[in-house]
């Protein structure tokens, strides 16, 4: 018979009780991530997809990538939450709208959806104007946001901020979103000399490719006893998976004598009309290239920009134009560089 000492008995209890533990801790790859994720379980219709999840953690607008059953894959399709609905306790469907599919696979059944930190940089959430977040009630990182300040002398384009966002640059330019569809600003150091000013812009058109928006910007000169009124409209289009075309025209309704001299800054006061492009890098920094034409001196300018964007943080570096005739640093009638620097949160 087999004699069992205290030792021994305790020793095969920790044992047994370590594999149990390490039964129920180590289940299979995709029961791992289904209890954290959800699994691809049907087509709705050609673009919407459905899945089901243990978990109710998903936010309606967030975007999830599809992970193949097949490892070697890995990530190969980008999904939108459009819908949580709960089956019953401890049981939810998701319904998934297609933003972004691999040319090679195809999505199964079977194949798994889990979140994705965006609060920050990731590997796994490509550039693409595809991807761009146009609102969301999460604070993601400012890469996955659509851009909407180009720098002080390129401009504004039609997107908006998110509802309570800032955005600020280090001269002192303030951009407030009041609402998903209406930005406030001003440029905070002129409100303190004697030069006070506001602008705004609203959004009134958006789809997955066209972006209208207009606004207003007003500066009071009180030292000259003179004002400017700028009425701008703003006009984005998508044209590729890497491609952004921002158009702009802004008009001087009340122009001051200076308003010529001042074109490097656009909608102070002059007419102009800009088309640029803005193109989105695998790691989401933009390059900005582009013409514009000064109605004023009628003149045809131009800019090349590249912009670093950080989680919150953005740095800019740009060569521009108010004349390429002239061949000339000046940039009231030639050539000028600028840099910028500034936040979004």
């Amino acid at each position: 018979m087999f004699k069992f000492t205290p030792a021994k008995i305790n020793s095969l209890i920790l044992s047994f009780l370590f594999l149990a533990i390490l039964m129920v801790v180590t289940p299979s790859q995709a029961q791992f991530l289904y209890s954290r994720g959800a699994v691809v379980s049907g087509y709705a219709d050609e673009q919407y997809l459905i899945a089901s999840s243990e978990t109710n953690m998903w936010e309606v607008g967030e975007i999830l990538p599809i992970i193949s059953q097949n490892s070697k894959i890995g990530v190969f399709a980008f999904v939108e939450v459009q819908n949580v609905k709960t089956i019953k306790y401890g049981h939810y469907e998701l319904r998934l709208k297609l933003l972004r599919q691999s040319r090679k696979y195809l999505i199964q059944k079977g194949d798994i959806i889990k979140k994705l930190d965006m609060t920050s940089y990731n590997e796994e959430f490509i550039g693409t104007t595809d991807l761009i977040v146009k609102k969301s009630e999460l604070n993601i990182s400012s890469k996955y946001r659509p851009l909407v300040y180009q720098g002080i002398s390129i401009g504004e384009t039609a997107q908006t901020l998110y509802k309570n966002e800032f955005l600020i640059n280090y001269l002192g330019n303030v951009f407030y979103g009041a609402t998903d569809w209406l930005t406030l600003g001003t440029f905070a150091p002129g409100n303190l000399i004697d030069r006070p000013n506001a602008n705004f812009k609203a959004r009134f058109w958006d789809s997955d490719a066209t972006t209208l928006s207009a606004g207003l910007s007003y500066v009071d000169l009180k030292k000259e006893d003179e004002a400017t009124l700028n009425l701008n409209f703003y006009w984005d289009s998508t044209s590729s998976d890497s491609l952004i075309s921002h158009t702009f025209l802004s008009l001087g309704l009340i122009k001051w004598d200076g308003a010529a001299d001042a074109a490097a800054i656009k909608a102070l006061g002059s007419s102009s009309f800009q088309s640029g492009y803005e193109v989105i890098r695998s790691d989401w920094d933009r390059v900005l290239i582009g013409p514009n034409y000064n109605f004023e001196k009628k003149a045809l300018g131009g800019f090349l920009s590249y912009i670093w964007i950080y989680d919150r943080f953005h740095a800019q570096v740009s060569i521009n134009a108010t004349d390429i005739t002239k061949s000339r640093l000046d940039p009231r009638d030639g050539y000028y560089g600028f840099f910028d620097f500034y936040w979004r949160f």
